[in-house]
This record gives C-alpha cells, structure tokens and sequence, in this order.
C-alpha cells in the first residue's frame, strides 16, 4: 500500500510562506518500531545540509524529543519508541522555520520536508529565520549576516556590501579603506563566492563590488572552521546568493537621483540598483539577475572649493543560475562582470587634487558547479571557475610627488598596468555516513589555482621637503618594469564530522597546501569541538586549535623584478651631499615559507529564550612566517615612513618571511529576533593586535621589521557595535538604526626625515562614534510596492577625523582634519506588484 499526502502552509501575507510536502509509505513494518527518514529540500528540490531535525510527541502528557541532522544529500532518519501522532520541526540558519507540523506514524514512514530560503519581504510576517545558534551541530566560530540584515539596518554607505561587513562584530575598515577581521590584514582572509575564491591574486584583497541585493548572506568563520577553506589565515568570508524561484521577483533601488545636504545643496552620489529573479523553465530552472551602479560625487571637507569634491562611476551585475539537470544532478552557474572607473582616487584633506590618480578597473568572474547526488547520502561537487583582474593607475601630470610637513603636493609618482586571472578547479566529496561510537560524517577535495600576472610599471620620483622648505632628497626610478609571474597552488583536505551524542560532536581535519611560487607545502591540522553540558540543551561549549595558512600573494614576486630607485641627499640647495644610492629589490637566498597562524578559541552559547541569546568568544591567534622585505645593508635602520625606508642609504631588500601577528580578543553579544524581520544585536570587543612589522597601509608588504611587537594601524582595542531594525506602533513603520563606537586607530609622529619620532603607532586618532537612524515606511501605490526611508547619518555630528599631520615640529602638528559630518539619506524601494 502507498499513500502520497500534500500540504501546503502559507502565510496570510502571501508574500512568504513555509511548504511542507510529506511523501508517506506505508510498507510492511512493525507498528511497534517506527521510523521517521526523508529529505529535506528548498523550494528548488536542492537538498539543504545540515537541517535540525526535532520530533516531539504531540500528547501533552507525553515527554521527550528526538534529533537528527541531515547530511550533505539533505537526507536524516529518526528512530521512535512507539506509533502515534508526533509534531516535527525543522530549523536551518538562512531558512524559515518549519513550526509544529503535525504527523501520524504507524510504521517506516519517509517525509520530504522543504523549507524557503529567507528573503526581504515587503511588510512584517509571524515567521522567524533564526534557529536556535546554541546548535550542537555547529563547532565552528561563526559570525553570520543575512541580506536581510544587509538591507535593513541602517549604516553608512547601504549600498556598499564591504560597508555592510562592519556590521559584524570584529569587523572595521580602516583609513585606507581596507577591511580588518578580527585584528587581521584585509589579505588575511579568504573570499569566496558560492564556494570559489574572488579575492584579487596580486594582494589577496577583495575588490569585487557586489550588488546587496542579490546576496542572502554573509558567513564570517574564524579560529576553528573547516579545512575546506586554507587560503585565510584569520578565517574565511563565504557569499551566498540569492536563487530565483518559480515566482518573478522585482526591485529597484534608488532609481531616483539624490541631493547632498552638506556645504549647501548639491546633486550627490547615486546608486541605483535593479534585480530580477524567476523561472527559466518552472520547476527545472531559475535564475537571479541583480546590477548595481554608483556615481560618486563625494565633497572632501578642508580643501577649496573646486578642489574637494571627487567623482567616479561603477557598474556590476551578477547572474547566478540553478538547473536541475535530474532530480540527483544539479547544475549552478555565476557570472559577475564589473567596470570602475574613478576620477582624483586618494584625494584627503593633506592629498590635493594633484596627487590623486584617475583608476580603471574592470573584473570578470565565471563559474560551474555540478552536484552529483548519491544513494545513502553520498555526493560529489565538481566545479571550474575563472576570475579576471584588469586595472589602470594614471597620475594627474608627470611633476615629481612632494612630502612635506605641510602635507603631499606634485603628482603621485606611479602609473601602472596590471592585469592577473585565476583558474580553479575543485573536487569536492562526502561519503555515507559511517556508524561507530556514533555517526562520522567524511567529506574530502582537491583545490587547484593556476595564477597570471602582469605588470607595467612606470615612476617619475618624489621630493623630500625638511621643516624651513629646504630639499632633503630626491628619489628617481630606473629600469624596465615590466614583468610577468606564474604560480599554481594546490590544497587538499579531510575532515571527520563525529557526532558522538546529540550532546557532543568532535570535528577533526587535516590540510594540505602546496604553492609553486614559495616551493613550500604547509599541513593544517583543525580539531574542535561543540559539547551541550546540561540537559535541556540551551548552552553550549565550543571551542578548538586550527593551523591555518595565507595565500600567497603575486605581489612582491613582481616587485622584485620591478624598477630599482636611485636616491640623492642634498645637504643644501642643490648641493648632493654624496653619490646617489641604490635601493633594489631581490627574492634573496634563503627558502621562504607559507603564511601560517595557530588558532585557540572558546566559546559559551546560551538561550535565554526561544529567540533570545547571550555568547562570549574568547580568540588567541598567532601569526608566522609572514611576508616582508628586510634591507641587507641596514637590517637595524630606525624605522621610517618614507615609501622606500632609508632611502638615503640605498639598500638590497630581500623577500623572506620573518613577520608576525598577534591578535586576543574577547567578545560578549546579545542577540534577539522578533516577528518577521525585526531583530536587534549588541556586542562589545576587547582585543589587541599587534606585530613586529613595520605595516605600511598602502603597500601590500612590510619592509622594515622592528625590535619588539607594535600596536597595527587598525588596531582597535575597545569596540561597542549595536544594530536593530525595529516595527513602531503606527501600521507599517519601522525604525532602523545603528551605535559604533570604538577606540581611535594608532598612529606614528615623524620627524620632516621620514624617521619615526617616538613609539611606532604610539598614538590614536580620538574615538570615533556613529549613530545612524532612519525611519522607513511601507506603501502600496496603483497596486505597487514601495519602501520609503529616511535617515540621518552621524545623527550627533561627531567629529570622526580621518587624517592628521604628524610630522613634528610643523605648525600644525597632531592637528586632526576630514570631519565627516552629519549626512542626510533618503532611499526608495521598489519591490513590484503587490500581491492580493
């Protein structure tokens, strides 16, 4: 006998809904040993890995519950004690609940169970997203973000995803724009995008501007996570997108221009962005198209009118696709393509329009991924992608570049070509499960990078002016600068998910990754751990050790075979006070070694309530073997500021690997979901981070090392981050808003020399605070949906410097400039015809 039984559960809104499809057999079975298996799936039939599984009986006056997890294949099964009618839930973190469901059992039944993706919605709905995060399940340290939270809550810049990153706690970006998680260098992470890398292989920075839109969420895992990901030595940042679904879906964004209001009014920045996602062939294929563009048009506040405002212009559109070659065979494809074009890049309050650069950059991103699914839960991923880097640096004239204690002047010395792609192939696998002393859960892969680079180098020089405007020295460039690097890396890894109660799992990995260019293999080994010490299951322990590895970047591989820089000290007006030095670059003769870092970390979960909870995180991580460029002539040389340290004194710089990072941190965060999307988090952050490096922010690699450990540029020892996004009384309103608060980033005092005056980054900017709010109204017009929001940034009119002139003995010195000021924001939302 067969009985199929369909149920669908939707909300009243319409908009959003839980499906639940039961498939019920009834085999010849014993009544009195029933057992509950399926799958659960999304609304695409792609299996959903990693699901909690609870089943309770449903008599009131009975007791009891019974877990499973499903595997990579979606699939789980459930022993039951005795027939009877049971409630099942189902939770997954960036899907919506299944609540409460409600099934008879008599034998051996199979279930499917499908659970919808979490999306933006257009009004508020009873259904929360959030499973319970004191799941044992989840050994690593993980901090997510969910588009939603993307575009809800309230921050400067929302239509930045790397803005959007600040959100999550541990994660700032410091005075030159680059993003620091957890104490590390923005290259210390590894980027990926639904599983392949898109960080750029010359510094291993993320340059790829993503439309927020089209993400459903961001996944930051760091101290203990899974030797999948090796090329990150501070953890690793997984995109995901979004799917298209067997309904269209529309929105627009700030498709209207705004007005500045700040110095008076004038027409600003705009970022219009559009999505669409929908059926290609229902139920077999979909798509999700999102673009986003923005035309900067930014006013730098200090410097004249006519000289403070820069502009630019860029535009990205990602598609990401999903077919269903078979119900067991699934294919995914991306493909990204951007265009950046920006006119006076670097323009600061001490950085004039002369010594800006105008940059064109575009990238180019494609990828396949083939999913095999397996009887008994096995599966094998198969993927290729290719990722493309092209970028142009012109200077506004050829006049020599010109530090001064009054600040930069004369034109940026440096005009460059570089272009570099990536190829990457990953085999990825995970076996049946296996059953002693519990369930092991094997997964393996293979990860293959082949890697490009080209450069075209080009520098005039630059002037030294002393404190009475005399000409210190001069620096000039010779040589070729052209050059192309190769390298290939390889990586591959194990790993034993060991669920040995529903109270303790063990994760245990190993990793290997190999890389041509360093002729160095380096092994990870990753043990951690998730323990549940009570039984009614609301706090969990967590904690574990990882050795864990950088890419290797293409940069100082190129700069080696780079130009050379010839240098000329003047003792008076155009007297040289000797014979000109010679400052080069060489890959030296000693071994080099990959990057590497050990990691200790420890965490307390626990659930106060259903959807409230409270954590604190403790992280030790130990950086190794860094890379850096180390003068041979003149190891022990004072520390400098100058782009080429010392430069008076010529030297040979050779490549090793001899830096290291220390970064401690202790997190405390409170975090708690309401009805629909309404949520609100806060935490605070004691870290430190520090290194024996002299790090310079615009150059991708240190070349001065120093006695003793230093505070890093981007060190911020306290940090208190509170978002919330929040329904008012009044129908459809709501309010979202955002507290940073933190301590100001270190800094170095020099003397008009370059040399370091005192400490290295032995002081701070002062604290920078950040109180954004807006209000948002939901509206239906001729029976379309629209979001209006308005806001005030930097609601208090904080100072927030981001610039000071630090050169002792000048008039001006450790006078702080570009304010921010206080930013009005207006944005419009439009999400497509309402639904009845």
């Amino acid at each position: 006998m067969f009985l199929e039984l369909r149920m669908v559960f939707l909300h009243r809104a319409g908009f959003r809904g839980i499906v639940f499809c039961a498939l019920l057999g009834a085999a010849m079975a014993r009544a009195a040993d029933p057992e509950l298996s399926g799958f659960v799936k999304d609304e695409n039939d792609a299996p959903v890995a990693g699901a909690h599984i609870t089943v309770r009986a449903a008599a009131p006056a009975s007791r009891g519950s019974w877990q499973a997890e499903t595997d990579p294949a979606g699939a789980f099964s459930v022993a039951l004690p005795a027939p009877g009618d049971y409630r099942i839930d189902v939770e997954r973190q960036g899907y919506y609940e299944l609540k409460d469901r409600s099934i008879h059992v008599e034998g051996a039944i199979e279930l499917m169970l499908m659970i919808n993706p979490v999306r933006e919605v257009f009004q508020s709905v009873d259904v929360n997203e959030q499973p319970s995060p004191v799941d044992i399940s989840q050994t690593r340290n993980q901090e997510r973000l969910t588009g939603t939270e993307v575009n809800d809550i309230m921050y400067p810049n929302s239509h930045s995803l790397r803005d959007a990153m600040q959100l999550i706690p541990g994660v700032v970006e410091s005075r030159s724009g680059e993003l620091h998680f957890n104490g590390s260098a923005e290259s210390q992470v590894q980027y990926v995008l639904n599983g392949f890398n898109i960080a750029d292989p010359i510094s291993n920075q993320l340059h790829t501007t993503l439309p927020v839109e089209g993400v459903r969420g961001l996944d930051y895992s760091s101290g203990r996570y899974s030797p999948e990901y090796g090329q990150g030595s501070a953890g690793v940042l997984a995109i995901s997108t979004e799917n298209g679904a067997d309904a269209f879906h529309y929105t627009a964004t700030d498709f209207i221009p705004g007005l500045q209001i700040q110095q008076g009014i004038r027409f600003g920045n705009w970022y219009p962005r559009l999505g669409v996602s929908g059926p290609i062939v229902r139920g077999r294929a979909w798509f999700s198209d999102t673009f986003t563009s923005e035309y900067t048009n930014s006013l730098v506040t200090g410097l004249p009118d006519g000289e403070n405002t820069r502009s630019g212009w860029l535009g990205s559109n990602l598609l990401h696709t999903q077919v269903n070659l078979t119900p067991r065979n699934i294919l995914y494809a991306d493909f990204l393509a951007l265009v950046d074009n920006e006119g006076r890049l670097g323009l600061g309050p001490l950085d004039p329009v002369s010594t800006t650069q105008n940059v064109h950059a575009r990238q180019y991103f494609g990828s396949l991924k083939d999913q095999f699914y397996f009887g008994g839960g096995s599966l094998i991923e198969l993927g290729y992608a290719h990722n493309e880097f092209a970028n142009t640096d012109t200077p506004q004239g050829p006049e020599f570049f010109v530090f001064s204690p009054q600040g930069r002047s004369g034109n940026y010395f440096v005009t460059s070509t570089q272009g570099t792609t990536r190829d990457e192939v990953r085999l990825h696998g995970f076996a049946p499960q296996l059953h002693a002393a519990g369930t092991h859960q094997i997964e393996a892969g293979v990860d293959t990078d082949f890697l490009r680079y080209n450069g075209d180098f080009s520098r005039t020089g630059y002037d030294l002016i002393g404190l009475s405007g005399q000409l210190l020295s001069r620096t000039t460039f010779f040589g070729s600068g052209i050059f192309r690097v190769t390298d290939i890396e390889v990586g591959s890894w194990i790993l034993d998910t060991w669920r040995i109660s529903k109270r303790l799992q063990i994760d245990a990995g190993l990793r290997n990754d190999w890389d041509r260019a360093v002729a160095d293999d380096g092994w990870s080994p990753r043990v951690s751990f998730s323990w549940a010490p009570f039984r009614a299951g609301h706090t969990r322990v967590a904690g574990g050790f990882a050795l864990t590895h950088d890419a290797v970047p293409l940069d100082p591989f190129g700069r080696v075979l780079d130009q050379d820089a010839l240098t000329t000290s003047y003792s008076a007006p155009g007297v040289p006070s000797g014979p000109p030095t010679v400052t080069s670059f060489d890959r030296g003769p000693e071994s080099l070694k990959i990057p590497n870092a050990t990691n200790w970390s420890l965490s307390v979960d626990h659930q106060v309530s259903e959807h409230l909870t409270a954590g604190v995180a403790y992280l030790r991580r130990r950086g190794a073997s860094g890379f850096d460029f180390v003068n041979t002539l003149a190891p022990d040389a004072p520390p400098s500021l100058l782009p080429l340290p010392n430069g008076a004194a010529g030297g040979i710089y050779q490549l090793e690997t001899l830096r290291r990072d220390n970064y401690d941190s202790v997190q405390f965060k409170v975090h708690q979901t309401l009805a629909g999307q309404a949520e609100w988090m806060v935490s605070y952050t004691r870290s430190r981070a520090q290194s024996n490096a002299l790090v310079d922010p615009n150059l991708p690699v240190a070349l001065q090392l120093l006695p003793s450990f230093v505070p890093l540029p981007w060190e911020t020892p306290n940090r208190f981050l509170g978002w919330t996004y929040l329904p008012l009384p009044f129908k459809n309103w709501a309010v979202s808003a955002l507290v940073d608060a933190r301590s100001g980033f270190p800094f170095s005092a020099q003397l008009d020399t370059g040399a370091v005056s005192g400490g290295v980054n032995s002081y701070r900017y002062p604290v920078n605070f950040d109180l954004d709010l807006a209000l948002e109204r939901m509206v239906t017009l001729r029976g379309y949906r629209f979001a209006l929001r308005g806001g005030v940034d930097n609601l208090t009119n904080a100072r927030n410097p981001t610039a000071v002139n630090n050169t002792v003995g000048s008039p001006h010195f450790l006078q702080f400039y570009g304010y921010e000021g206080r930013h009005y924001v207006l944005r419009i939302r439009f999400f497509g015809r309402a639904k009845k």
